[in-house]
């Protein structure tokens, strides 16, 4: 239960920024197309939060960018937060891999 929680933390107290570490967990752990496909697409997101902060922080006044960057950093850290926490069930690990009763 510890870890499922710290898995669904990570992201929301990283604001985003390790969104993609539950998933390498899973990548590392299970090797299911799935896990590769997640770990991707939170890698990808992770970043292009990072480009997006990098090219918004450059500006001084605020404006419609930055409120966009925001929402999208909130919304990147909230899904990988829900998606790990339901990801790291009990149970989902040996179901993931057929003749593997133990990690």
């Amino acid at each position: 239960m510890i870890k499922r929680i710290v898995g669904a933390l990570l992201p929301l107290v990283s604001f985003g920024l390790l969104s993609f570490a539950p998933f390498l967990y899973f990548l590392i752990t299970r090797k299911t197309g799935r896990d590769r496909m997640l770990f991707a697409v939170f890698t990808t997101a992770s970043v292009i939060e990072v480009v997006l902060i990098a090219v918004v922080g450059r500006d001084t006044a605020e404006g419609t960018a930055d409120f966009l960057v925001g929402v999208y950093i909130v919304v990147l850290a909230i899904v990988a937060a829900v998606i790990a926490f339901v990801e790291l069930r009990p149970g989902k690990e040996t179901a993931a891999m057929p003749g593997r009763a133990y990690l």
